[in-house]
């Protein structure tokens, strides 16, 4: 399957989101390749304000997110906190960068708020939909589930 179709899924995933739920498309976010972003990440370089979180279990995670301190996360059960400085985020980051899901390469991108302001950092071999509070300041994501799925 290209990364175009994967993307598209992500997009009608997001599409029906925001139909159910009743959100506005001013509440849509996105992600803007970077590869500046990627190299932060294989340099294991951090934002001093932002705070991390991971994707899945620390020995297969699917993606590493930095989001600004100014924003919470909706992250769910899947998604675990990890420090920056720790053992557990080189970890976890360099698992990401060496093991991608099939057919994909892992990326950097820019988190981007509706109105195209950088929040956040994603580094991911899969494709995120963002959707932004911009009154709660609250980000959520949403993704395929390779976990789940041969």
């Amino acid at each position: 399957m290209s990364r175009i179709y994967r993307q598209w899924d992500i997009w009608i995933l997001f599409a029906a989101a925001t139909w159910v739920s009743d959100c506005t498309p001013a509440n849509i976010g996105s992600l803007k390749t970077s590869a500046e972003v990627a190299q932060q990440f294989e340099r294991l370089e951090t934002h001093p304000n932002y705070r991390y979180w991971y994707l899945n279990q620390e020995n297969s995670p699917y993606a590493v997110i930095g989001l600004d301190r100014e924003y919470g996360f909706s992250d769910g059960p899947l998604w675990r906190a990890v420090e920056p400085d720790s053992p557990t985020f080189k970890k976890v980051v360099g698992l990401v960068q060496s093991f991608p899901v099939p057919s994909s390469d892992t990326t950097g991108y820019s988190i981007l708020d509706h109105q195209g302001r950088v929040i956040g950092v994603w580094y991911s071999s899969i494709g995120a939909g963002v959707m932004v509070d911009p009154v709660a300041k609250m980000v959520s994501l949403a993704t395929r589930s390779p976990w789940r799925t041969p």
